[in-house]
């Protein structure tokens, strides 16, 4: 059983020109919006827009965008809570300053 070589090279420079123009003809959307997300799902040649839709929320599953998103945002602090947090923060601040303050004199 024998082979063409040149047949063989053929069909690879055919299947890298076929790979180019998929590339060139694919989507690239626009980011939009103050922070831009890491997360981008391209359409795929003739797929239908809910599977590509899928895929999006599936990767978003994967690395746990919406869970990490409640967990900044769904929570109650109590204002008592707050203001102690506040002037923890006004302390520190206020601390560093000072060592920064007695650095300087030093040298």
């Amino acid at each position: 059983m024998s082979y063409n070589r040149n047949r063989k090279h053929k069909n690879n420079r055919n299947n890298k020109n076929n790979r180019d123009n998929r590339d060139r003809q694919r989507y690239i959307p626009i980011s939009c919006g103050k922070n831009p997300s890491n997360l981008t799902v391209l359409p795929r040649n003739n797929e239908h827009p809910e599977k590509t839709v899928k895929r999006f929320l599936k990767k978003c599953k994967k690395l746990k965008i919406i869970e990490t998103y409640r967990e900044k945002t769904d929570y109650y602090i109590k204002p008592s809570v707050k203001r102690r947090r506040k002037a923890i923060r006004r302390l520190r601040a206020i601390k560093k300053d000072n060592q920064k303050k007695v650095l300087n004199r030093h040298f």
